[in-house]
């Protein structure tokens, strides 16, 4: 039976005892039939009467009888109050720590991008007055992908962005009481990647004669091994056996898979040379010093010094979504140019493979393993162009 109302002024008011007093509420409704819902749901939700399903009936009639343009607001108020109820919820302010505080498979360079990611998402959750990780929605998760879009992120930028949030959310679903994760079907983009491109014969050829301490050593490594410049500014001399230089990969650490490099004889001297010049533990110890501070540091002094050899290392970028122009051609290219002059010689393709040491499983699945006689022998094939007597180009002296 509906509860009796009776207007006073603009609004129908009900009347209800509590602990013996006498007490009047406004409906806040004009419409006699509305307030007697909302009068008779008030009273039997103060007694403790009624099913939860006629509380929430009453919720949501009176939910949609309010202008449209308020609804949105209020009902993200509601839901936070409710949900302060819960005994597992967790802060915005408080998510990265919680979550970087988890097991996590994944190095120092790694984590630091993942922070940057959190960083920009918690500053724009916070323009919208979010304040736990239960209250992001969908609907924010695909206002936040449009927002990435509109910054002119790169399809690989902004797929790395969503698929970390997406991780994130997963990883805390229990810790923070999620019922869904909002980011589940927000898509991820073709990459369209503008990768690192090969140096020429020409270019290797102004490399090398100006190549001069370190960057002659660590130049002979990433263009004779395919090692990444992470790789070899941490290279031990304890990886450099007589034949061989044994290392796990960075990119692939976490897989504790092992990579054995055959030593070109070009590289021979070179490491030679080298030895003789440097003590303690590590080929480059003052490059690594640097990298651990800042590994972009390293990485900028020497796309300096390409550009001091008249080798254009950057290009506008081909999908007109970046603001920058896209690097082209670094350290990372030497990598590149081992695989083509591995391909040049005809090198084996199983061997080039496990050179390079390919850290997907998809990729490696794709080949059978070269044994070691099978890789020394590919590398002997490849140009001394490390030397003046090189078959392809001069080189450094």
């Amino acid at each position: 039976m509906a509860k009796k109302v009776f207007k006073r002024g603009k609004y129908y008011y009900f009347r209800l005892f509590v602990n013996g007093k006498d007490c009047w509420h406004s409906t806040g409704e004009t419409n006699k039939e509305r307030a007697e819902e909302i009068a008779t749901a008030k009273t039997a939700a103060t007694r403790g009467e009624g099913e939860v399903e006629e509380f929430f009936d009453a919720l949501v009639t009176r939910l949609t009888a309010l202008p449209e343009k308020d609804q949105p607001e209020i009902r993200q108020r509601l839901a936070r109050r409710l949900m302060t109820l819960k005994n597992n919820t967790l802060a915005l302010p408080s998510a990265w720590k919680t979550w970087r505080d988890m097991p996590k498979d994944a190095g120092p360079v790694t984590l630091a991008n993942y922070e940057g990611q959190w960083r920009r998402f918690e500053k724009w959750a916070h323009r919208q007055s979010l304040l736990h990780i239960h209250e992001v929605t969908p609907t924010h998760a695909e206002d936040y992908a449009r927002d990435l879009w509109r910054d002119k992120l790169a399809p690989r930028s902004y797929n790395a962005h969503i698929i970390f949030l997406r991780g994130m959310f997963n990883d805390l679903k229990h810790r923070a009481g999620l019922m869904e994760n909002p980011w589940a079907e927000i898509k991820t983009l073709d990459k369209q990647t503008q990768g690192r491109l090969n140096f020429t014969p020409e270019e290797l050829t102004a490399i090398c004669r100006r190549a001069t301490g370190s960057y002659r050593y660590m130049i002979g490594l990433g263009l004779y091994t395919g090692m990444r410049l992470g790789d070899v500014v941490n290279l031990r001399w304890a990886d450099v056996h007589p034949d061989r230089i044994e290392i796990i990969p960075s990119k692939t650490k976490r897989k504790g898979k092992k990579v054995t490099l055959p030593i070109h004889p070009a590289l021979t001297a070179l490491l030679i040379e080298r030895r003789a010049q440097v003590s303690g533990e590590y080929l480059f110890p003052a490059e690594r010093a640097d990298y651990a501070h800042d590994n972009s540091s390293i990485t900028q002094r020497f796309q300096k010094f390409l550009t001091d050899c008249g080798i254009q290392t950057t290009e506008a970028a081909a999908d007109h979504r970046r603001q920058r122009a896209v690097v082209r051609k670094g350290f990372h290219s030497l990598r590149h140019s081992f695989v083509s002059l591995c391909a040049m010689n005809r090198v084996p393709q199983v061997a080039i493979q496990d050179l390079v040491g390919h850290g997907s499983p998809a990729m490696t699945a794709l080949y059978s393993h070269a044994d070691f006689d099978q890789k020394r022998a590919a590398i002997a094939t490849l140009p001394d162009v490390m030397s003046s007597t090189g078959a392809t180009t001069t080189a450094c002296t």
